[in-house]
């Protein structure tokens, strides 16, 4: 298990990080340029959820559940409880989500049978 203080680099990286793709996104906002406005939003929703991720680890709460965290799935944002909602349905495949989604689902899966759990 890593040191609170190299997760806390981790963040400030990844923060950093999120700060020159959101400057790019922005330039390509101008330029109307659709594709490169899709791959920095996925970016910037994956280094979000990694971000997230790391605070959950620290146990630093983020003021939301992980249902509902946004993450990015095929070039849209949606909630974890939405994504668990389409695998349900068989919309999506937990092949078609990213790592760092995938891990997020499956903390969101155990998050809602808790909840379920504390409800009867």
């Amino acid at each position: 298990m890593r040191s609170e203080k190299d997760i806390r680099l981790r963040i400030d990286l990844l923060e950093g990080q999120s700060n020159a793709i959101a400057k790019m996104l922005a330039k390509a906002m101008q330029e109307h340029n659709e594709e490169a406005v899709k791959q920095y939003s996925e970016k910037l929703a994956q280094g979000k959820g990694r971000v997230e991720e790391l605070l959950w680890v620290l146990g630093v709460k983020t003021g939301q559940g992980v249902l509902e965290s946004k993450v990015a799935v095929k070039g849209r944002d949606m909630t974890v409880g939405d994504v668990l909602e389409k695998l349900k349905s068989g919309e999506l495949k937990m092949d078609d989500l990213a790592l760092d989604v995938q891990a997020l689902v499956r903390k969101g899966a155990l998050e809602m049978k808790n909840a379920l759990r504390h409800t009867t």
